[in-house]
């Protein structure tokens, strides 16, 4: 069964193979055929897989990018009348242009 790792790209190059440093510290080998939706790697980019094991060590398969995802707080009932707010006086505004204008 192959073992899933988190790590960061050290280095891809142009034709195709690159390697990855697990947070284990290991570095794995990885071609783009295992690049999970043909997604192109670039360095010190964070990626998950799995690790297989063959005759030329350790290898990452099924590459797929590590989504970022940035905290922010959700809207407030107040931000969402403000907005709502706004958008009414933009038309209000039109409104008095295209007919009275």
């Amino acid at each position: 069964m192959a073992k899933k790792m988190t790590g960061i790209v050290a280095q891809f190059g142009t034709k195709g193979y690159g390697f990855i440093t697990g947070d284990d510290g290991e570095k794995y080998f990885v071609h783009q055929k295992n690049v999970f939706n043909k997604s192109r790697l670039r360095s010190d980019t964070r990626v998950k897989f799995k690790v297989e094991s063959s005759d030329k060590g350790l290898v990452a398969v099924d590459v797929k990018l590590e989504k970022v995802v940035e905290e922010s707080e959700p809207l407030t009932d107040n931000d969402i009348k403000a907005m709502f707010g706004v958008l009414l006086a933009f038309q209000l505004i039109v409104a008095y242009f295209v007919f009275f204008g």
